[in-house]
């Protein structure tokens, strides 16, 4: 999914240039509520298929075509039904992915650049001179916000790397097949979800044995259990969106 859909002014952290910056750490998650989707790692797909439906598209990362999963949090473009838009909203579910926790931090692999960069959303309101935890010592070193920023930051790009990995295999094994549901509203309007793909039941028991297993011992085979089972979750979102329509807002988790 885009970076731009969550940060809105990204540029690379410096120790020289932000020397004096502070960080107030977000409260809520009222940032990402233009966010229908985003990306979900290997290691989140247990918490996340008890709230949300996993599925799978093909978006480019790093500028190349990719297999990679997302949870679904909305059903219509720049709408998040986790949470409403209004400063201060909570996250009306238990589980908060780590793409969106991370914030305003990220990581990117830049041009001229040997090592992968640490980035800070400057159009974070909390990114300043003025208030919060320091982001360098005086000395230019990273302060200890930063620094558990920047290893949060580590796994997580560790992770992501292996939950490509997984989704090359499953691609490799032909056992992802489009997705497309209809849904009528109570206000009487129609959705179509399309543009998705979900692993296909037959394919996967039809699998031959070695290849079975080698999906078990890489530990794909339990995130396919869990991504299956997460469909489940489809109909709550619906739901979810027809109380956005009667002005409900979400329910609390």
């Amino acid at each position: 999914m885009s970076q731009f859909a969550l940060y809105r002014d990204p540029i690379v952290l410096d120790s020289v240039e932000h020397r004096d910056f502070r960080l107030v750490a977000p409260t809520d998650h009222t940032m990402a509520s233009g966010m229908h989707a985003c990306f979900l790692a290997a290691g989140e797909f247990a918490p996340a298929s008890r709230e949300y439906a996993i599925v799978f598209v093909r978006d480019p990362v790093d500028g190349q075509p990719q297999w990679q999963p997302i949870v679904m949090l909305g059903v219509s473009a720049g709408e998040n039904l986790f949470v409403e838009a209004a400063a201060g909203s909570p996250w009306n579910a238990r589980y908060v992915p780590a793409y969106i926790r991370r914030y305003p931090f990220w990581t990117a692999q830049l041009p001229g650049l040997e090592n992968t960069a640490v980035m800070i959303d400057r159009g974070w309101k909390g990114f300043s001179r003025t208030e919060g935890e320091p982001l360098y010592e005086p000395d230019g070193k990273p302060a200890a916000r930063l620094v558990e920023a920047m290893g949060f930051l580590e796994q997580f790009e560790v992770q992501a790397d292996n939950t490509l990995a997984v989704c090359r295999r499953l691609a490799e094994f032909e056992l992802l097949r489009e997705m497309t549901a209809n849904a009528t509203l109570a206000d009487g309007s129609t959705l179509a979800l399309n543009g998705f793909f979900v692993v296909d039941e037959a394919k996967l028991r039809a699998l031959p044995d070695a290849q079975v297993i080698e999906l078990h011992r890489s530990g794909a085979l339990g995130l396919v259990h869990a991504h299956l089972a997460s469909l489940g979750n489809l109909q709550a979102l619906l739901e979810r969106k027809a109380q956005r329509l009667a002005g409900h807002g979400a329910p609390t988790p």
